[in-house]
């Protein structure tokens, strides 16, 4: 299969070294009209039960941002924490998405960090 073709089935990015996806759409359940596809697990692969709830952001100075939301509907909240630590290894900001499966109960972090020109992304995860 082309790298084209891993594309034109809803891959979003390769990992060179072993050609394993590491993020990947269900396109049954997508919606290319409205620009939004849905979303497979990245450790199991399953289209439904994944829920992205968490967002960080860190700066080179070390602080960083962490929102967690929780809950549903009315009972939504927003938890929201602002630490100083460490500097990270960059010299500019990095972004993190966490979230969980309800199938394979795996937690895992997409990550985007930035650094001289360029912007990396990675995958972390504890299932």
């Amino acid at each position: 299969m082309t790298r084209q073709g891993l594309i034109d089935e809803g891959t979003m990015t390769i990992n060179s070294t072993s050609d394993r996806a590491l993020l990947t759409a269900d396109n049954s359940s997508s919606n290319p009209e409205r620009n939004e596809h849905a979303l497979r697990c990245p450790e199991c692969g399953e289209a439904t039960g994944l829920h992205i709830d968490g967002v960080v952001v860190e700066n080179a100075a070390g602080q960083r941002l962490q929102v967690d939301a929780e809950g549903e509907d009315d009972g939504a909240r927003l938890n929201i924490r602002l630490e100083n630590d460490e500097p990270h290894d960059g010299r500019r900001h990095m972004f993190s998405l966490t979230g969980s499966c309800e199938h394979c109960r795996g937690n895992f972090s997409l990550g985007f960090k930035q650094h001289k020109g360029m912007t990396y992304f990675s995958k972390t995860s504890n299932a």
